[in-house]
């Protein structure tokens, strides 16, 4: 029989999945697991409703919300203790997790409120919306509400270098005055924006710890525009780390009355149209305009 080699990096993952679901909060929506040794009739799943109740076999409606799947299993042991069985051995764990909402919209090919996992991790969010469409681009926006409260601290790994690279430490960038809102945004809402390749690299700083009420907002794909002396003018998409020599491959390169060297691109920076002169290994910036002019004879 074969063993899977575990690197450093999975099992502090695992022990930090472990953590949080130890310490998750159950609420209205979420759905238990429960086990109890040798008494089928007491063993299924059972959702927590509205307000916070699950029903139980014989001893009928159990408050569930705000307690930890622990917390539960040794309720439920002292209640099944009292008068039915005896030393019940009892095994509780959150099956769905749909209490801990966040909200995702875009280029998902399943938008919608989502149930955060303990761990309450972008990249394990990730896994649960699955595939994005065909237009989806190279970043993820994260919009949270103004007032927002905080996220829990990451459970406690010790000292190792990897628990601390395990801490995410997103930037959040200012909303420009001059766009239209995003999805789920209103006044004073931070903008947190991550790449999609480095979360789903597995790049731990990379990574962002949601909030519960967080919109995660997965945005159509830039372009650049190729104009002037191409053999195929036009939008292309655009790609992360995307050179100025790439896009004009993408074009058909430039047609022999252009000038290679006298390569300009036009950014927008702070509102404002601005005409640089890039080299060939210098990268893009979405919506970029390159325009290669006619060259001298």
């Amino acid at each position: 029989m074969r063993c899977a080699h575990l690197t450093p990096l999975m099992v502090i993952g695992a022990l930090v999945v472990s953590a949080g679901a130890q310490e998750y909060e159950v609420g209205p929506g979420d759905v238990l697991s429960v086990i109890v040794l040798n008494q089928a009739g007491l063993t299924g799943e059972f959702t927590v409703d509205p307000e916070g109740f699950m029903v139980y076999p014989f001893v009928g409606r159990v408050k569930a919300a705000g307690l930890s799947a622990l917390e539960i299993e040794r309720k439920l042991a002292t209640l099944l203790s009292d008068g039915y069985l005896k030393r019940p051995q009892v095994s509780v764990a959150v099956k769905q997790f749909r209490s801990h909402r966040v909200f995702v919209t875009g280029e998902a090919a399943r938008p919608g409120p989502y149930g955060l996992r303990p761990d309450r991790m972008l990249s394990s969010l990730l896994q649960d919306i699955g595939d994005l469409t065909p237009q989806a681009g190279h970043e993820i926006l994260i919009i949270r509400a103004p007032g927002a409260p905080p996220a829990p601290p990451e459970p406690e790994l010790g000292d190792s270098a990897e628990g601390d690279a395990a801490t995410p430490s997103p930037s959040p960038s200012p909303t420009p005055p001059t766009r239209a809102p995003y999805p789920g945004e209103v006044q004073g809402s931070e903008i947190i924006r991550v790449k999609l390749r480095e979360v789903r690299s597995g790049f731990p700083d990379k990574d962002v710890r949601l909030q519960i009420g967080d919109t995660i907002y997965f945005p159509k794909a830039a372009h650049v525009y190729l104009t002037g002396h191409v053999a195929r003018p036009g939008s292309y998409r655009f790609d992360e780390n995307m050179t100025v020599f790439q896009a004009l491959a993408l074009a058909g390169s430039v047609t022999e009355r252009g000038s290679m060297k006298r390569v300009r691109v036009v950014r927008m920076v702070d509102g404002r149209r601005k005409e640089l002169s890039l080299k060939l290994t210098e990268v893009l910036e979405p919506e970029d305009t390159i325009h290669v002019p006619e060259r001298f004879f």
